[in-house]
């Protein structure tokens, strides 16, 4: 059909398998985080460790509830902590503990072969071609998307 000629399917499908595949080297290496604890985890470790958890929610496209969910797991599991933003009871950092380090630190080189095993074959130029390509469907609908329901933060 028309529609298995648009960006749309193949994008979807893509993602989908690298989740798939990201989810199956974890569990060969008996590392029990999911994809989305992997980036928490990434964030706060390699950028903003200390973060206010609604920056943080708007940083990981993911909504506040979310969030707070997937926060409350990785506490649970001493990967992160909570701390009460000083002078604001409301905001709370998150900051990644000695274990989440070290757990980090254990799937960085797993999370590095996996991109290299799904990009081989793929030139310096199709990369930049692709990641131009995906800018501008962020950029398309990130003009379309009302901020109110949605958090998409295009990548930089």
């Amino acid at each position: 059909s028309d529609f298995n000629k648009t960006l749309a399917p193949w994008i979807g499908k893509t993602a989908k398998l690298i989740n798939l595949y990201i989810a199956d080297v974890f569990k060969e290496h008996a590392i029990q985080v999911t994809k989305e604890q992997w980036i928490v985890l990434k964030i706060l470790n390699e950028d903003f460790d200390g973060v206010i958890q609604n920056e943080l929610a708007f940083i990981t496209n993911r909504n506040k509830a979310s969030l707070t969910r997937l926060i409350t797991i990785m506490e649970k599991n001493h990967l992160v902590k909570r701390i009460s933003f000083a002078g604001d009871a409301r905001k709370n950092q998150i900051f990644i503990t000695q274990n989440g380090r070290e757990l980090f630190l254990k799937m960085k080189p797993l999370m590095l072969q996996s991109i290299e095993h799904f990009q081989q074959g793929i030139s310096l130029e199709e990369k930049a071609i692709f990641i131009n390509i995906m800018k501008k469907i962020q950029t398309n609908l990130k003009t379309d998307v009302s901020e109110s329901k949605n958090s998409l933060n295009p990548i930089k």
